[in-house]
């Protein structure tokens, strides 16, 4: 009877639930993975568990947990479309279950949460490992209220969200400064008395400081890391600032960042951008005023900790959703607090109003904090719809091809991303073509994971065991070599792009050789938010074929010049 009774008084969130998990799950199905979520399969896939666990978070970044998930299905050989949305929409299911179900928000803010653009869309259709973050701020907001009597539980939950990402160690370890501080606060700082020690807080928070420091050391970037060697566009004040105030209002109303930008290496929308950090200024403000003595350290210390790492070390426009699920977990402990508001109360209690200007007042405060949960939500059905109506990717198309005309066998050399100049010397062209790992031009990495074979032969010398970029960035002497490999094994049968065959070849080979057999067009469906870049904006590019192999493999010179 009272289960019975449970599911009527909750059926509106199960109407919300079932909606939320079945639109999921449709937009997952159409989703074409891209170059990000190809990588992280082809490591999972290829590596061994000794590089995954020692050698590779160096140059990928975050830890070794999001490749160890994929793991046994790579190395299995299960699908890989179907396993890779599988995974990540296990961890989005679930978050958007313990929102509607478990949160303390107001109904419409539990119907809304799930169907934001950084939880469902960027977190749970792209398949990368801030889905399994924004599981872990859920459960961490699960915890909170007993990890006095249960530490351990909270405490397993900031290891989760460490084991995930970087940035994840840096927010955990900001809540666990902050919780720390309160136990501190709470024992009267008496680090001598015996009581102090027998907390099993402490001896909890102790094991999750040994477990962030082993994560600190797997992802400590080495020497030649690419993205440490990008070059900086803006000052670090500007990203400090774009961190610090326009992160939030980035990520719930604004559009200064696009796709892939990052703060310090893109231009920013100065107009947006300086409303960013009126409305980002205010939001802090509020967040003062609604917090109480208790949590106010869960918000502002974990905050702090982002926003210095963000705009000094590493930030791109993706990553604003570790922000969103952080902001989810804090409001989320902030609620439960029975005295949340008290400073707003007592201000608006000094406001002299009358009974139906109060309410009005009310409305419009109800009014202005639905937007920046509606504005996502329409970013949300935008970005899916384009998502299934168009290929967000290229990888499908080229995969096709490759497959009816049976090339897999073939020898592909592609382009390097890097833009190239005819007028440098030989020695500037090897400084500055990143040819080791092929990070800048991804197509080969996307294709990857559909054949058996590394059939892209300036994808790490063509080896199967390292079907991945390796995010190496290389000097001169290591293009070189490259390069000399490249021209003991002869002219490739397929280019793909436009690549500088002269610098390679010599005069033996060069691109009058080839004719182009399929457009790769568009490039990719580039979908932020509610924008869709056609691939009109990126430069059309081509498969060549060598011109004596056209018979062979039944193929003909499509543009007929």
């Amino acid at each position: 009877m009272n289960k019975h009774a449970g599911l009527k008084e909750k059926r509106i969130e199960c109407i919300v639930f079932f909606l939320f998990a079945v639109s999921l799950a449709v937009v997952n199905f159409f989703h074409e993975p891209w170059f990000d979520e190809a990588q992280a399969w082809q490591i999972a896939r290829c590596a061994s568990l000794k590089q995954i666990l020692f050698d590779i978070p160096h140059y990928e970044g975050h830890p070794a947990l999001w490749h160890l998930l994929l793991l046994i299905p790579a190395k299995l050989g299960f699908p890989y479309e179907f396993c890779l949305g599988v995974i990540i929409y296990i961890a989005i299911f679930f978050t958007g279950w313990l929102i509607l179900f478990r949160s303390p928000f107001p109904l419409v803010v539990r119907c809304l949460l799930p169907f934001h653009y950084f939880i469902f869309y960027q977190n749970g259709v792209v398949s990368r490992p801030y889905g399994y973050m924004t599981l872990a701020f859920m459960l961490m907001a699960c915890f909170f209220k007993d990890r006095k009597e249960r530490p351990w539980r909270f405490v397993i939950s900031l290891a989760f969200l460490c084991a995930l990402s970087g940035y994840g160690i840096v927010l955990a370890g900001g809540v666990a400064a902050a919780w720390t501080m309160e136990i501190c606060v709470e024992k009267q700082w008496k680090f001598g008395n015996v009581e102090f020690w027998k907390d099993k807080r402490i001896y909890s928070l102790a094991a999750l400081l040994i477990v962030a420091f082993a994560l600190i050391f797997q992802i400590m970037p080495r020497e030649n890391t690419f993205a440490f060697s990008i070059d900086q566009v803006n000052p670090i004040w500007l990203s400090m600032l774009y961190s610090f105030l326009a992160m939030i209002p980035d990520a719930f109303l604004l559009n200064i960042l696009s796709c892939e930008d990052m703060p310090r290496f893109s231009a920013l929308n100065s107009t947006q951008f300086y409303l960013a950090l009126v409305i980002g200024l205010f939001f802090l403000v509020i967040v003062w005023l609604f917090a109480t003595k208790k949590n106010r350290n869960y918000f502002f210390i974990p905050y702090l900790f982002f926003a210095i790492f963000t705009g000094i070390v590493y930030f791109s426009a993706h990553h604003m959703g570790i922000m969103v699920a952080f902001v989810v977990f804090w409001f989320w402990i902030a609620f439960e607090d029975k005295e949340k508001g008290a400073s707003l109360a007592r201000i608006f209690g000094k406001i002299k109003l009358s009974e139906q200007d109060a309410e009005t007042l009310r409305k419009f405060s109800a009014f202005i904090c639905l937007i920046p949960l509606v504005v996502p939500c329409v970013w949300t059905a935008v970005a899916s719809v384009n998502d299934v109506q168009y290929d967000y990717f290229n990888a499908r198309g080229i995969t096709k091809f490759i497959k009816e005309h049976h090339l897999e066998n073939a020898k592909f050399l592609v382009e390097w991303g890097e833009v190239t100049d005819e007028n440098w010397s030989d020695e500037e062209y090897y400084e500055k073509v990143n040819a080791y790992g092929l990070d800048v031009s991804v197509d080969p990495v996307a294709v990857m994971p559909y054949f058996d074979h590394n059939f892209c032969i300036n994808l790490n010398g063509g080896r199967d065991d390292v079907a991945y970029a390796t995010h190496h960035f290389a000097t001169a002497e290591e293009s070189k070599e490259v390069f000399r490999q490249l021209r003991e094994q002869g002219a490739p049968d397929f280019v793909v792009g436009i690549i500088d065959l002269d610098r390679i070849y010599g005069s033996e080979v060069s691109m009058k050789d080839y004719v182009p057999v399929y457009k790769i067009s568009p490039r990719y469906i580039s979908i932020w938010k509610f924008f869709r870049t056609f691939g009109d904006s990126f430069k059309t590019r081509y498969i060549y074929a060598r011109k004596d192999i056209l018979d062979q493999y039944g193929l003909e010179n499509i543009l007929g010049n």
